[in-house]
């Protein structure tokens, strides 16, 4: 199962939508991303429901102080790899702020299929496509991503990390988020605490051994 992340200051057509998906593709759940008040907030929200990609409406500033060309530049800061479509009601050339290529660009009518019109079907048969082999790569990377970071996470027990060490931060900070590896402490990912816990624990062997010889 993959799940399609949805964003929208007003979602009434959510439930469609995603009942209309879950129809034509079984490995497809529409999820809706709500109760935010951030982009940090919403960001959290991708990580918690484990989004492997996203649907973002377009004109979200009256709620939210920014549109959806914005969040997504916001996202892809943090997560490079997922992809992410402009939903919108006007029509996709009013879009002209250049943060979204225009092949990322989709109307919501795409999903109005009642009249059983060919074309339209065709349309979205083409377009939940596109979100499957998106989902489907976006969780391929994120395998490729766990595998080098258990890469360095070797190099890192053996205290070889070295330049790598922004590297295996960044990894641990989307997998941990993905649930994919185990959370721990900030400080406990610094090669420097390591080497502070090392001088300590070597000190309180010295102690010990000192009262053992008294």
């Amino acid at each position: 199962m993959y799940r399609v992340g949805y964003i929208d200051d007003e979602p009434t057509q959510f439930e469609n939508y995603r009942r209309s998906l879950q129809r034509r593709c079984k490995e497809l759940e529409l999820v809706l991303i709500d109760d935010c008040e951030s982009k940090q907030d919403i960001l959290d929200k991708i990580y918690e429901k484990q989004i492997d990609v996203l649907l973002i409406d377009y004109k979200m500033v009256k709620s939210y102080g920014f549109n959806g060309t914005t969040l997504i530049n916001y996202i892809n800061d943090s997560m490079r790899d997922i992809q992410c479509f402009i939903m919108t009601a006007v029509d996709t050339e009013q879009i002209t702020d250049g943060l979204v290529a225009e092949r990322d660009k989709y109307s919501k009518n795409i999903f109005d299929t009642e009249a059983a019109d060919p074309q339209k079907e065709a349309e979205l048969s083409d377009f939940i496509q596109v979100l499957l082999e998106s989902a489907k790569v976006f969780q391929v990377r994120r395998q490729q991503k766990l595998e080098r970071y258990q890469e360095l996470l070797d190099k890192k027990h053996q205290g070889e990390l070295g330049a790598d060490e922004e590297e295996f931060l960044e990894l641990y900070k989307v997998l941990s988020s993905y649930g994919m590896v185990e959370k721990l402490p900030k400080n406990m990912l610094d090669s420097k605490f390591e080497e502070r816990l090392q001088r300590i624990l070597e000190l309180g062997s010295a102690i010990i051994s000192e009262h053992k010889m008294e």
